[in-house]
């Protein structure tokens, strides 16, 4: 075999790896975002909700909708126990602290690692 049948051949395989993995990766990209502070559950959603529970996931209430345009994209805690999140709206992310009251977000300045 040849270099250049080979990168072709190689270049098609790439090619047919990355149409099959298309679809798992547009999946994971919908799996809700988690995390666990004060002893309770925060999970966001791609439809811009995030829900809480108290009992390790069994049952879930909604905290926060930030409405159906924007999506969870990252959700963190601190070590002091303040959760922080990522949201996107048309490609672009911005971040939100909730606040001491456990109710209200703040637009944080700096960006976080999520």
């Amino acid at each position: 075999m040849v270099r250049r049948d080979f990168l072709k051949l190689s270049g098609l395989v790439t090619a047919a790896l990355l149409v099959q993995a298309t679809p798992a990766v547009a999946a994971a990209a919908k799996l809700p975002v988690q995390v666990e502070a004060g002893g309770r559950l925060y999970r966001g959603s791609d439809d811009g909700r995030i829900y809480t529970s108290v009992n390790s996931g069994k049952s879930w209430q909604l905290h926060t909708d930030f409405g159906p345009n924007l999506s969870v994209w990252g959700l963190s805690a601190d070590a002091r126990g303040g959760v922080h999140t990522q949201l996107g709206f048309a490609g672009y992310g911005f971040h939100l602290s909730l606040m001491q009251d456990g109710k209200t977000w703040q637009t944080v300045q700096a960006p976080l690692v999520l």
